[in-house]
């Protein structure tokens, strides 16, 4: 409770700092809906993307389920997520309250693995992100850097991040001799050697499916290329800079990836000044109004959630709490 409240407080106060200096314009809001149908365009979209990403999760839990995992469930479980993820701030996610349904599709899957796979599903999602921001950083380098030079200092970063991306798919590939080092290694380790060294062993047995992880890269590419084209559908009309969509992918994904920090509920407050300032790289103002749009048009999409957790066997939070603790 006190963590949630801390998150709260820190998105209020942000929110205030921007509307008492001026730099978050809520008009713009009503402005989209009634001078634009890009917002509708937009959460069809971004429906869209929730359930093909059911399809990325469900790959992974068949690595080890011998269960079917009808598509259609595992979407409606995928919706579930978003809703908790967006109206669950604190400890307990949507991640988890996700698994708990997971688990009754196929009770043979160890908790270890579920978190597994929840977990991976992110860091593909992210690496898909990473990915396109890679490629649109080498084909927007001149360019990006002739519009600002106070993009020199971003674009080396994506390049990193791109760096890393590699680095940690090829750790899912690691050789056979290689893994059993370091399992060996890692149960050395006092007290929380056996629980690493499981999280390595659920890791790895996902990355012996090759076609599983490419797969999900690439479906991780076209979801987040997806969400790009949403935020500028929904933002292009209020850029006083026009900006193509390719030259979005050198700055937005820094503030998607921050807004996936949980130092705040859904990013807010904190995803605005961050858009705030990368927006300021491109001498474009208003960005936390900008990024208020896509906010705003997320959030509302990921509210239908609600619908298939009403319609499904309820699992409460506290179940989650519960399974979040329980031994693996």
């Amino acid at each position: 409770m006190i963590k949630t409240l801390a998150k709260f407080l820190v998105a209020a106060l942000l929110i205030g700092w921007l509307i008492s200096s001026g730099k978050l314009d809520f008009s713009l809001v009503k402005r989209l809906i009634s001078e634009s149908n890009n917002w509708i365009y937009a959460i069809i979209f971004m429906v869209i993307q929730i359930n093909l990403a059911s399809f990325r999760w469900r790959a992974l839990l068949k690595t080890k389920s011998k269960e079917k995992l009808p598509p259609l469930k595992l979407m409606s479980l995928n919706w579930i997520g978003q809703f908790f993820n967006t109206f669950l701030p604190g400890a307990v996610t949507g991640d988890l309250i996700k698994l708990l349904y997971a688990r009754d599709l196929d009770k043979s899957l160890p908790k270890t693995f579920l978190i597994m796979t929840a977990f991976i599903d992110r860091i593909l999602g992210l690496v898909g992100l990473i990915f396109l921001t890679g490629i649109f950083t080498i084909l927007n380098y001149e360019e990006m850097i002739t519009i600002s030079p106070k993009m020199k200092a971003l674009l080396p970063f994506n390049g990193l991040l791109f760096l890393g991306s590699l680095v940690f798919l090829a750790s899912l590939f690691l050789p056979q001799r290689l893994q059993e080092m370091i399992l060996k290694i890692s149960q050395k380790i006092p007290l929380l050697g056996s629980k690493i060294a499981t999280t390595f062993e659920q890791v790895w047995s996902i990355g012996k499916s090759k076609s599983t992880v490419l797969f999900g890269v690439a479906i991780s590419c076209v979801l987040q290329f997806g969400n790009i084209f949403c935020f500028w559908l929904v933002t292009e009309p209020f850029i006083d800079i026009k900006v193509p969509v390719g030259q979005l992918f050198t700055f937005i994904p820094i503030g998607m990836i921050s807004t996936a920090i949980p130092i705040s509920p859904a990013g807010l407050g904190v995803g605005h000044v961050i858009f705030e300032k990368l927006f300021k790289l491109v001498n474009i103002n208003g960005g936390a109004s900008l990024f208020n749009l896509f906010f705003v048009i997320t959030v509302a999409t990921n509210l239908l959630g609600a619908i298939p957790y009403l319609l499904s066997k309820k699992h409460s939070i506290k179940e989650a709490d519960e399974f979040e603790h329980s031994e693996a």
